[in-house]
């Protein structure tokens, strides 16, 4: 009877446990569940404040996350881009990473920002909640925000060049930049290239002011208008292009600009109708020894004869320009023999080191509208002549430069005179005792220098009528 008894309260004490369990469970889902549907419920208040001023239905929806509690919840026209659609899913990815350890909500879009009255910015929001238990309520934990694409407030649809740039010295200088890119893409897949495949580069439309544009955060997308050498498109940073292009397409956060310090004095020294395999070397010898960088304009044929030497200028980080093929007057010439002029160095100057002239200086300074016109580059004089080239007296160069030199002189030299190259430590050495650094024309002028200009200096710049 007492096993039977003991029997009977084992069985009841495992029934009230089973049974003190179930209900315990179901107090526990019914939390549960009263939890979640607040959890839901707070969601979709902080949805319908995020999009009051919208039609929910007309944006597509995603959600997912790493457990019922860590929500993360995308919403995106459905119209948009791939790219874009790409770009917010991995930006929201990472943030509920970071919240995995919470109970969280993540919730990203694709917000449009009207920055000034040229363009907008579309942005990656994403915003971070973490669930309050105690209070049954979301608290804010921070947002991030990523520039995904700028667009054009007056034309986003399609966007061209013609409406980021100001005028044809704007767009000349970029097609100068396009050009050296297309050639140095198209050297880099041929151990050289022929004079043809060069000629036909520069003379080639395939960049013209009506040409379609991207506008990313940092770079430009140019897309040609038509292909050359299976190059369909191609991007530059606005570093490169920023002087050509309205400012307020690039927030000055985006972009460092290439300015001098304004509490210096500069000067740039420039030597023309080299270069030589004897005079030239041993000045750059001399510049190397003073640290200092220089500009040189070089003569085509020079080039065409001491192509080392030409490669050696650029290796050494100086600047190389042109100053015609055969040094005539310009101003004399026809059109298609002014063309052949510069295309003649152009191809000289490629061949030998890479890169295209970005500056032009015309022998004996002669230039005019029309001449500007053809050459199709910044034409750079000077306000301080040497005359190295008729005193022949190194004394006397030095005191010529010395006396008449101010900030933001650009001083010409020509290196193919010995006693030229000589004169050059001295001078260093006053002009630095003067309080004077040097810098290369582009530095001088900030990379800003345009087509259809001349700049004799600094504060001098001239624009053809």
């Amino acid at each position: 009877m007492e096993k039977k008894l003991l029997l009977l309260s084992i069985l009841c004490a495992l029934i009230l446990a089973f049974l003190m369990g179930a209900i315990y469970k179901y107090l526990m889902n019914q939390d549960y569940l009263k939890e979640k549907s607040n959890f839901e419920a707070q969601v979709e208040k902080i949805i319908e404040a995020e999009f009051f001023d919208q039609d929910i239905n007309q944006l597509e929806q995603s959600k997912s996350g790493d457990n019922q509690y860590n929500k993360y919840y995308m919403f995106y026209s459905k119209t948009e881009n791939k790219n874009t659609i790409n770009e917010l899913e991995a930006q929201t990815r990472a943030a509920s990473q970071q919240m995995k350890g919470f109970r969280s909500m993540i919730l990203s879009y694709v917000d449009e920002e009207k920055v000034n009255d040229k363009i907008v910015h579309r942005n990656l929001i994403t915003k971070k909640y973490i669930w309050d238990k105690k209070a049954k309520s979301f608290n804010y934990s921070g947002k991030v925000i990523e520039l995904s694409e700028i667009l054009l407030y007056n034309n986003r649809n399609d966007p061209r060049l013609k409406d980021i740039i100001n005028d044809e010295a704007d767009f000349l200088a970029i097609k100068r930049i396009m050009q050296e890119q297309v050639l140095k893409i198209h050297a880099s897949s041929k151990s050289t290239l022929d004079n043809e495949e060069i000629s036909y580069v520069l003379a080639s439309d395939f960049l013209t002011n009506d040409s379609k544009i991207t506008i990313s955060p940092h770079t430009l997308e140019f897309i040609f208008d038509k292909e050359i050498f299976g190059i369909k498109k191609m991007n530059i940073s606005f570093e490169k292009i920023l002087p050509f292009i309205n400012p307020k397409i690039v927030s000055d956060k985006d972009v460092s600009k290439k300015e001098l310090d304004t509490q210096k004095k500069y000067v740039a020294l420039t030597f023309d109708d080299g270069p030589n395999d004897t005079s030239t070397i041993k000045l750059l010898g001399k510049l190397k020894k003073e640290n200092i960088k220089a500009t040189f304009f070089v003569l085509g044929q020079m080039v065409d004869r001491n192509p080392e030497v030409a490669k050696q200028i650029v290796r050494e980080g100086h600047e190389i320009g042109s100053h015609s093929y055969t040094h005539p007057d310009l101003t004399q010439l026809n059109s298609s023999e002014i063309r052949e002029e510069v295309l003649k160095t152009d191809k000289a100057v490629f061949h030998a080191t890479g890169v295209l002239p970005k500056n032009f200086r015309p022998p004996y300074g002669a230039i005019n509208g029309a001449v500007a016109q053809i050459i199709g580059l910044p034409i750079i004089q000077w306000n301080v002549d040497s005359e190295d080239w008729k005193v022949v007296n190194k004394e006397l160069i030095v005191n010529n430069v010395v006396q008449t030199v101010e900030h933001g002189s650009i001083i010409l030299i020509h290196d193919i005179h010995e006693t030229s190259v000589n004169s050059i430590p001295e001078m260093v050495n006053q002009l630095r005792k003067n309080g004077y650094e040097f810098v290369t024309v582009s530095e001088l002028l900030s990379y800003s220098q345009k087509p259809l200009n001349q700049y004799f200096g600094i504060n001098d710049n001239r624009k053809f009528e």
